[in-house]
């Protein structure tokens, strides 16, 4: 009898990825795994246990995305991005995710995901000064509204029940779980419920950058689905609509055309073109090493597809910043195991 699994790896199997360094003393230290996948799914390095199961969380999106896209989610260009994006809720996000239900004869009221405010401190300020004037926090701020009128989108489209879009068995969540299995090559281990609601899926690592490196490649394959290809082309033409002008996804795919996909608890992917990718899980569920680990190893392993000369600024704008009275005293470095696999 196969035993449902309960955890993810313990941190005993974990390996150190960042640390935190505050005037030459190491303050903090981020255990995780993290994996390099090459454009034929082989696992090119490996640090922890690549193969424990993990929550992928967001990083899923570009999945449910093409699942969308297959029931007949009728969405283009930026529709598409933020539908794979774990977005700031400003009000161009907002007005997006709005025009998709609007398209399909929805309306915001329609979403199950959770009313939410901005994200971003300016919009807060916007959205308080309209609180004043009778408005009330809603769904399309969530950061996952967009998947979710991707969701319904496809499900008018397809004639599906809109009143039951997050249940598991839904038509629209068994091809989520379809495409799953597909582009990463694995059964779901298990199915937890996201934040959002919606059904969330346990898989390996391994298989996660397996997958993610085949949407990557998708527009560069003839064999290639077209709904991966469109998902792909979409996040890297409007990488704002998945995440933000100044945030950490938007800024690697606008500066350096790699897909990159941050999840809740720790987890981010990342890939080139060639279909190389990352898959990094920080055990304490942080965001300080996804975006250094990823960035590193693609730049080992995929040399071809990431700008020696734009990298460096890319590192200085997503690294989390140490300071000390507003003034740089430190910096988040990689940890040993990380630098004995690059040169």
């Amino acid at each position: 009898m196969t035993q449902t699994p309960s955890a993810t790896f313990a941190l005993a199997d974990a390996v150190e990825l960042v640390h935190v360094v505050r005037n030459g003393f190491v303050e903090s230290r981020t255990p995780g795994a993290a994996v390099v996948t090459g454009p034929d799914g082989a696992v090119l390095a490996a640090l922890g246990p690549v193969d424990a199961l993990i929550y992928p969380r967001s990083t899923l999106k570009p999945f449910q995305a093409i699942a969308s896209l297959r029931h007949g989610a009728r969405l283009e260009g930026e529709e598409v991005a933020i539908a794979c994006g774990s977005h700031r809720g400003t009000a161009a996000h907002r007005e997006l995710a709005a025009r998709i239900l609007a398209e399909a004869g929805l309306s915001a009221a329609d979403l199950q995901c959770p009313p939410d405010y901005p994200a971003d401190a300016a919009e807060i300020v916007r959205f308080a000064q309209d609180l004043e004037h009778g408005a009330e926090k809603t769904p399309l701020a969530y950061n996952c509204s967009g998947k979710h009128a991707g969701f319904l989108a496809a499900c008018v489209a397809a004639g599906h029940d809109v009143g039951t879009y997050l249940e598991p068995d839904h038509p629209l969540q068994a091809e989520v779980e379809r495409v799953i299995e597909e582009y990463c090559g694995e059964p779901v281990a298990h199915t937890g419920t996201d934040g959002c609601g919606a059904p969330a899926a346990v898989l390996s690592l391994t298989a996660l950058a397996r997958g993610i490196g085949k949407v990557a490649s998708a527009p560069c394959r003839r064999d290639a689905e077209i709904h991966a290809a469109t998902v792909a082309n979409a996040m890297l033409e409007h990488p704002w609509a998945v995440h933000g002008q100044s945030s950490s996804n938007t800024v690697v795919m606008r500066e350096l055309g790699l897909l990159a996909k941050l999840g809740a608890d720790g987890v981010m992917v990342m890939a080139a073109p060639d279909g190389t990718a990352v898959a990094v899980k920080a055990l304490d569920g942080g965001t300080r090493a996804g975006n250094l680990v990823a960035l590193a190893l693609l730049a080992q392993f995929a040399p071809d597809h990431v700008d020696a000369d734009r990298l460096p600024a890319v590192l200085e704008t997503v690294a989390p910043k140490i300071l000390g009275k507003g003034e740089p005293v430190g910096a988040v470095r990689l940890a040993r195991p990380v630098l004995d696999l690059l040169d």
